[in-house]
């Protein structure tokens, strides 16, 4: 790849070539393994473990083709991923069986009242200021941490967490019982 030299030289340690390889490629990685795996969030787990593998090796004296490095690497790795899932049980969603399973608890009032309380909760995030609904969603949801909120929005970590300590405020007030 034009401006990715992978020929560890004296001053540029593997660790900086690697980091540029991260930045060329570390989409494509992801997409590539994310659909042989046919899970985003494996995909993603898979492309970092590629990475962390190559930066625990002794460092090689060059890669002609780094691109075409990553790629085998990543479908060796595949290729183990999928062999060892081969093993494992397989999960069926409790959706798919939800009219078979009987629920001793599932009475209709706690149901009425379960979905009251998840209806509240949604409007409750919907009329959030949109930045605090997304520090929100992405703290919450996406399970990314305070500083890389910051990171990627371009505010203080400070500003983060009064974004969330503004939401859990107003959903907390919000919530019904």
């Amino acid at each position: 790849m034009p401006g990715v030299n992978c020929m560890p030289a004296q001053g540029h340690p593997y660790e900086a070539v690697l980091i540029q390889l991260y930045r060329a490629h570390f989409e494509d990685l992801r997409r590539y393994l994310a659909h042989k795996l046919n899970c985003p969030e494996a995909g993603r787990d898979a492309a970092q473990d590629v990475f962390l593998r190559l930066l625990v090796r002794p460092a090689p004296d060059a890669i002609a083709n780094p691109r075409g490095f990553l790629f085998r690497s990543a479908r060796n790795l595949a290729i183990d991923c999928l062999r060892a899932a081969a093993g494992r049980p397989v999960l069926v969603a409790i959706d798919e069986h939800g009219d078979e399973l009987a629920d001793a608890c599932a009475d209709p009032a706690r149901i009425a009242e379960a979905r009251q309380r998840l209806r509240a909760l949604a409007e409750g995030i919907e009329i959030l200021p949109a930045r605090c609904r997304e520090v929100f969603f992405r703290h919450r949801f996406e399970g990314q941490t305070q500083a890389e909120i910051a990171a990627e929005l371009a505010i203080s970590t400070q500003m983060v967490e009064k974004h969330l300590a503004r939401a859990l405020l107003h959903l907390r007030r919000r919530w019904p019982g």
